[in-house]
């Protein structure tokens, strides 16, 4: 937080003259991440430092406080896993703390010592490569294509949407869009190396799950347990459900589609009957329940803040894990946000979750919850960075 009011400080004659003259010669505030936010922002600071009291000075300016990929904030707290929340700022420390560029710095060592290694193997004739010859010669070739052109934004949605159920085909997509921009950036033409950018971004898709697994342990524990609890309620022919922990009873609607064609003189017509009484969808109620899951948790959260905000008689506005208010009631409001994370979690959710699922499916045995960390979850209250 420092760095950034030293940041302001730094650039205050480029505030001032956004505010002056915003398309002047200083067009310093176009080159920020978000352009009219900054505008804004600068104005409103100029506003507070001319009123001759910043104290006292009424912002019109909404102050959000966001989650550090919070998805994995949520599992990390699940499981009490340090080392996960660690990552995500769960826990206290002088700088905050970028899983991304941790993902990142480990991707492009794996990466750069691929590319490094220099094959031996005979590939004049592919027909007379054996299957491991292969594979060593397509993650080595990808290596080196990709190599040099990682960065943050390459990782960082993979990353994101990790926690939520990402597919090896969805993180290889989204990372293949990032390295096409920058291959173009170079003046490739990427349609002409099209397979090789395909296979080259499977390869690092690969390396970036397996980062992820091994760096947030701990959250594909609780990922694979409640993924085969969901197997084991489909078995059933049953849909999973669950009640959220503020109460709000959740069932999974994916059912197998049953699509009927109509033809007439004009035109065909394919109708799609929705009908609950369709078999359910054994696959997709096992991919998306843990997703879904920590959905619930993260709502679950943003509405227990939003409700004690309203005791308070505060402004509260929230996105996901966005959460705005007022300027004046920022510190309030992360004081409030860190209490019911707390008392979320003081919860044993889990527990709650199979117990309810033991009652309803007698028959079905669930294996064991996994083994908790050590984390406690009391030291929310001292990171500073967990919503920042």
């Amino acid at each position: 937080f420092d760095d950034r009011a030293k940041f302001v400080d730094k650039n205050m004659d480029h505030v001032r003259a956004a505010v002056a003259d915003p398309f002047g010669n200083d067009k310093w505030w176009m080159e920020l991440d978000d352009p009219l936010q900054g505008l804004s922002t600068c104005t409103e600071i100029v506003k507070a430092i001319d009123s001759g009291d910043p104290e006292s000075y009424e912002c019109s300016l909404p102050v959000h406080m966001d989650g550090s990929c919070n998805g994995l904030q949520h599992y990390a707290a699940l499981g009490r896993d340090r080392v996960g929340a660690k990552a995500v700022n769960l826990c206290q420390f002088d700088e905050p703390q970028d899983v991304y560029i941790g993902v990142m710095e480990e991707v492009i060592r794996r990466v750069a010592e691929e590319a490094a290694t220099t094959l031996t193997i005979d590939d004049s004739d592919p027909d007379k490569l054996t299957k491991a010859e292969k594979e060593k010669l397509k993650c080595n070739r990808a290596a080196k294509l990709v190599n040099g052109h990682i960065d943050r934004g390459v990782v960082k949605r993979t990353v994101m949407t990790s926690v939520y159920g990402v597919t090896f085909i969805g993180a290889r997509k989204q990372i293949q869009e990032k390295i096409e921009e920058k291959l173009e950036g170079q003046g490739l033409d990427v349609d002409d190396i099209e397979h090789e950018i395909h296979s080259a971004c499977g390869y690092l898709a690969s390396v970036t799950m397996d980062v992820m697994g091994e760096l947030f342990q701990g959250a594909r524990q609780t990922m694979n347990w409640l993924a085969t609890c969901a197997r084991l309620i489909s078995s059933e022919g049953q849909p999973v459900a669950w009640i959220s922990p503020i109460g709000v009873p959740a069932v999974q609607p994916y059912r197998l589609k049953k699509p009927f064609t109509v033809l007439t003189l004009i035109q065909t017509i394919v109708l799609t009957n929705n009908s609950d009484s369709l078999p359910i969808h054994r696959q997709r109620q096992v991919t998306a329940f843990p997703p879904n899951y920590v959905h619930s948790l993260d709502s679950s959260h943003m509405l227990m803040t939003a409700l004690e905000m309203d005791r308070r008689g505060l402004a509260f506005s929230a996105v996901h894990d966005s959460f705005w208010t007022h300027a004046c009631d920022v510190d309030e409001m992360n004081e409030i946000l860190r209490e019911t994370f707390i008392d979320l979690y003081d919860r044993p959710l889990l527990e709650e979750l199979k117990r309810s699922w033991e009652l309803r499916y007698p028959t079905l045995e669930f294996p064991d919850i996994p083994k908790r960390g050590d984390l406690d979850i009391n030291e929310v209250k001292k990171a500073p960075y967990f919503f920042q």
